[in-house]
């Protein structure tokens, strides 16, 4: 195994301010891991991650406060490159990650030790396996920016392998005074942030330090025409979208799994450049949360369409200005202890963001497409989960971070012949999804 370290081509220098949103993840690095059926040449993929740097400075960059705000300093500071060699397979190393045991193909960025500049931004890991397949690791601090950022310095990587020309993202220096000039005059007038107390706080970082390593991942594919059974269902009054519908068919069997438990606040992240006509190129965290409540005994079908409701009129709740003032009010201290409302240490609620339809499976590397991609959940809250797309881009991966009390009630078969009830014996699920995930 060796390690070095990748720099841009081209040093620059420059500081970016960050907003309400990052903040908000300034404790959060995100793992994907890419499987091609191929071994991949190290030394070129390593040359043009340096020519795509020169794009996107921030991954070769470094946390700091300045002037009581939290900023990305961009200064060439370089992105840590490891090749491995694994005698496993491309099956047994998604099936490692698919059982919580998959750390050993990632150089996870280490969060907190980075969101107060201690250590790098982003990481890459390249592991060579035994039937000459490669896994590429893609790790960054969260505060870079959202998957949207993600997948364009992706994109970036690709055509740099190419050779061909790299579209220009939209880099602002100030984050929350762009979105503050761009976003439209409507928006909530509450804020969808707070901060956390000293009781609250305390209970976080016990919950972190002694129960966090127990989390379990829950992980539920559903297949195409799965998904299209249920949105004929749920979306017998409205249409609703298929991210809705999953989301709110997970949530049904979620809310059944503790009898202690009448009341959750389900999170959804959405994507503001979608809502508010933003430039697609812009990076950053351009997301914020939807809240929606959940009860015990009821149906998804109403939680879909409260979901979708929700949606169709983000523009005028949308709350990213409202939660800078309050954080900007707030100070360096509030930076620290802010989160969403939705979150409750005291019982976890579900936030669950949608990394599906950004095009995981176009991405190439010498003439050779993504097989596989998945997420290594490695969220240090309960609740935490994602959306991701299937195999090829077909079908949907509900994935959801939950103690071991709650994993356990949503493993058994009655459960799961339940949460796969729009399933069919002849429905055409991708052979590794069955091998993963049953």
């Amino acid at each position: 195994m060796s390690t070095q370290l990748i720099k841009p081509e081209h040093a620059q220098r420059r500081e970016i301010r960050c907003n309400a949103a990052d903040a908000m993840v300034a404790n959060l690095a995100v793992h994907f891991i890419f499987f091609f059926e191929r071994r991949l040449d190290t030394t070129a993929l390593a040359r043009s991650l340096a020519h795509a740097l020169d794009y996107f400075p921030l991954f070769a960059g470094r946390m700091a406060v300045n002037a009581g705000a939290m900023r990305i300093r961009c200064a060439g500071q370089g992105v840590p490159f490891t090749c491995a060699r694994s005698e496993g397979t491309l099956q047994q190393a998604a099936r490692s990650v698919a059982d919580d045991r998959g750390q050993w193909l990632v150089d996870a960025v280490n969060a907190v030790a980075s969101r107060w500049g201690w250590g790098p931004l982003c990481k890459v890991r390249v592991t060579h396996l035994a039937d000459d397949s490669t896994a590429i690791a893609f790790s960054w601090h969260h505060a870079i920016g959202d998957m949207q950022t993600a997948m364009l310095f992706m994109n970036a990587w690709v055509a740099a392998a190419e050779g061909k020309p790299i579209a220009e993202p939209l880099l602002v220096d100030d984050r929350a005074a762009y979105l503050d000039a761009h976003l439209p005059a409507v928006g909530s007038c509450e804020p969808g942030v707070r901060c956390l107390g000293p009781a609250e706080l305390a209970r976080s970082v016990l919950y972190l330090a002694k129960d966090a390593r127990r989390q379990r991942t829950l992980s539920v594919y559903f297949g195409e025409e799965e998904i299209k059974r249920m949105r004929d269902t749920y979306g017998s009054r409205m249409r609703l979208s298929s991210n809705a519908v999953v989301c709110a068919h997970v949530c049904e069997a979620l809310m059944q799994a503790d009898p202690a438990v009448d009341h959750r606040r389900l999170a959804i992240v959405v994507n503001t450049r979608n809502r508010c006509g933003l430039d697609p190129m812009l990076v950053g965290n351009v997301v914020t949360t939807l809240n929606v409540d959940l009860q015990r005994g009821q149906d998804a079908r109403s939680t879909a369409e409260r979901i979708r409701r929700s949606v169709n009129g983000f523009a005028e709740h949308c709350d990213m200005r409202v939660n800078q003032q309050f954080l900007d009010r707030a100070g360096l201290l509030g930076d620290v202890r802010c989160v969403s409302t939705a979150f409750n240490p005291a019982r976890w609620n579900p936030l669950i963001t949608n990394l599906s339809g950004f095009g995981v499976y176009r991405i190439h590397f010498e003439d050779t497409f993504v097989s596989y991609c998945t997420l290594l959940m490695k969220f240090p809250v309960a609740g935490l989960g994602a959306l991701v797309d299937g195999v090829d881009g077909r079908g949907m991966l509900f994935q959801i971070a939950l103690p071991p009390r709650e994993f356990q009630a949503l493993c058994t078969p009655a459960v799961s012949e339940h949460m796969h009830r729009f399933r069919c014996a002849d429905d055409d699920i991708p052979q590794l999804h069955r091998v993963l995930h049953g």
